[in-house]
């Protein structure tokens, strides 16, 4: 099943993507693939495929950056005579519509973005707690 887990900063130190991640003291949802059970305050290591996550990072922050141009220029394709701060507002408007894109991404693809649970590093004994 689905665990709860928190990166602490001394773990992040170890992580290739440390200076991009959003989840540092935060807690998130994991699957646990070790197919034992896990206590409170057990370490553990993690798992996202780098493909998965790359294109997860493409969709929630570069496809709004991309989209500002088609919707910048949108009024010219559809020859519109519109000024210029209208089409600002087109490529906003396509900003806009990026975000909408990858928050619906989140919620029909999400659960196949979870990280996972591939071994337990430290386990913290029943005397500790």
């Amino acid at each position: 099943g689905m665990v709860k887990v928190t990166c602490g900063s001394s773990a992040c130190a170890s992580c290739k993507t440390s200076a991009f991640c959003s989840t540092k003291d935060r807690e998130f949802s994991a699957y646990n693939k070790t197919g034992g059970p896990l206590n409170a305050g057990d370490v553990v290591e993690l798992y996202l495929p780098p493909g998965k996550t790359i294109f997860a990072g493409f969709i929630a922050l570069l496809l709004p950056v991309l989209l500002f141009p088609l919707g910048y220029y949108l009024p010219t394709i559809f020859k519109l005579n519109v000024g210029e701060g209208i089409q600002i507002l087109f490529g906003l408007g396509g900003i806009a519509v990026g975000f909408l894109i990858g928050r619906l991404f989140s919620k029909v693809k999400g659960r196949e973005y979870i990280p996972e649970i591939t071994r337990l590093l430290e386990e913290v004994s029943q005397a500790d707690e």
